[in-house]
C-alpha cells in the first residue's frame, strides 16, 4: 500500500512571515522550490492572458467550461458580472490593507487553530516536503449565514 505524504497533525512554522522579513532572516528551507519544475527565469516574461469568466452565466454549459479551462490552463481568472461596485471592491481592498499593516500581535488574535482552515494565518503544513507560500492569509467563512465564525472577524479596522 502507497505511504501517505499527509501526516496526522498539521506542524506548525515557528515564527510569521512578517517576524522573518523584518529580522532579514533567511527564508527558512520550506519556502524554497528546490528542482523548480515550473520553468526558468527566462520564461517566466512569457504573459498569458488571464481568462475573464462571468460569473453571472454560470448556468451555461460553454461559460462552466470556460471556468474549467481558465483554472487548468491559467491557474486563475477575471471574475465579471458579479454585481460588485468598483467602489465597494476598491473598500474591501483598503480594509484589507489596513487589516494586513496591523502589527503581528493583533492579527494572531484571528489565528487559524491547528488543522481549521478558517482564520489568520499561512499555509497548513500537511506534509514534511510541502513547499510553503510566503504569505499569510485570512481566510473566513461568508456563506451560508450561520455558519460563519464571528470570533475570527476582525474588529480592527473597525468597519471590517
Amino acid at each position: 500500500m502507497a505511504r501517505s505524504l499527509l501526516v496526522s497533525e498539521e506542524k506548525l512554522v515557528p515564527r510569521s512571515i512578517q517576524e522573518m522579513s523584518m529580522d532579514d532572516d533567511e527564508p527558512p528551507s520550506q519556502y524554497l522550490v528546490k528542482g523548480n519544475s515550473f520553468g526558468s527565469k527566462e520564461d517566466s516574461s512569457t504573459l498569458i492572458p488571464i481568462p475573464i469568466i462571468d460569473v453571472s452565466l454560470l448556468s451555461s454549459q460553454s461559460e462552466l467550461e470556460k471556468l474549467r479551462s481558465a483554472l487548468s490552463s491559467a491557474g486563475c481568472f477575471q471574475a465579471i458580472g458579479h454585481g460588485m461596485s468598483t467602489s465597494y471592491l476598491d473598500k474591501v481592498r483598503e480594509i484589507a490593507k489596513q487589516f494586513f499593516a496591523l502589527p503581528v500581535e493583533e492579527k494572531q488574535k484571528y489565528a487559524r487553530a491547528p488543522n481549521e482552515s478558517e482564520g489568520y494565518g499561512n499555509d497548513r503544513v500537511v506534509s514534511e516536503n510541502q513547499v510553503l507560500d510566503w504569505s499569510y492569509r485570512l481566510t473566513l467563512r461568508v456563506f451560508p449565514k450561520e455558519k460563519r465564525r464571528l470570533a475570527l472577524w476582525p474588529e480592527n479596522p473597525s468597519d471590517f
